[in-house]
């Protein structure tokens, strides 16, 4: 059936194109409902059919039936991927963040708590320090950091990793992982 694709299904021929979707189309639910389980929790057969008709559409309009070339990839692997980039498009779109600007208000201000960490004196180098006040205390961001200093914004990362290293085993929080800045 793949390799005569245009001979069985005649893109001008709307029966032709009918028929396509007839033989294909639990193939193509398939498609979309096991990519859709893989990426998100809880999947609706209403979203499936959606996407289906979306895919469908895409097909139609595009003349992909004529496109397709068995040469390339087989029919499975071939509506897979149209089924799969239309799927994506169409979660994105379904849970894009949309927020009206008349439903805005404003954040409440937030107390932040300030620390103070002491840190023994020689623990770290004079630059290390530097670079940890910068980064940390100053909001500065790596980049800023290493024109300030004249170094790469690579050695002021690598001066904050050596330098975190050398907290968390002080302060007895090796094993923990953390995102920092």
């Amino acid at each position: 059936m793949n390799a005569n694709i245009h001979s069985i299904y005649d893109q001008e021929d709307a029966v032709s194109v009918e028929q396509f979707f007839k033989d294909n189309n639990i193939k193509i639910k398939n498609d979309i409902g096991s990519f859709l389980k893989t990426k998100f929790n809880c999947i609706k057969q209403c979203e499936v059919d959606e996407i289906f008709q979306e895919v469908a559409f895409k097909i139609i309009k595009n003349n992909y039936i004529a496109k397709y070339s068995s040469d390339k990839s087989s029919l499975n692997t071939w509506l897979y991927i149209i089924s799969r980039s239309v799927a994506i498009d169409y979660m994105r779109k379904m849970y894009r963040n949309t927020l009206l600007i008349d439903e805005y208000t404003e954040p409440s201000v937030v107390e932040v708590q300030s620390y103070t960490i002491k840190i023994p004196r020689g623990m770290l180098s004079e630059r290390q320090t530097q670079v940890i006040k910068m980064i940390f205390w100053g909001d500065l961001r790596a980049v800023e950091v290493a024109e300030q200093l004249g170094i790469s914004p690579q050695t002021v990362r690598s001066i904050k990793h050596q330098a975190i290293t050398k907290l968390r085993r002080y302060f007895g929080a090796e094993s923990e992982r953390r995102i920092v800045s």
